[in-house]
């Protein structure tokens, strides 16, 4: 499980079994877990589900850090990836 950052009381990370999928991160807050919420990152930045149920205020704060580091996210996908 690469962690990409902790974000506030968010930690933002890949499932190292999903290679096979587009870019995307989960979210949690506190420990990793199967319900964290999913977010793509082909494309636009989007919300696949909120399992974990972030409010709307959190989930767009981390929305906008990922779109201001995507060229981070995307680099640390690709290295653990390939």
């Amino acid at each position: 499980m690469p962690k990409v950052c902790r974000l506030g009381k968010y930690i933002i990370f890949f499932w190292s079994n999903e290679n096979d999928e587009p870019i995307h991160v989960h979210v949690c807050e506190g420990t990793p877990h199967e319900d964290a919420t999913k977010i793509w990152m082909d494309g636009m930045i989007r919300v696949a589900h909120n399992k974990s149920r972030i409010p709307a205020k959190d989930l767009n704060t981390i929305m906008q850090w990922l779109a201001a580091n995507r060229e981070t996210v995307e680099s640390k996908w690709n290295r653990h990836f390939e």
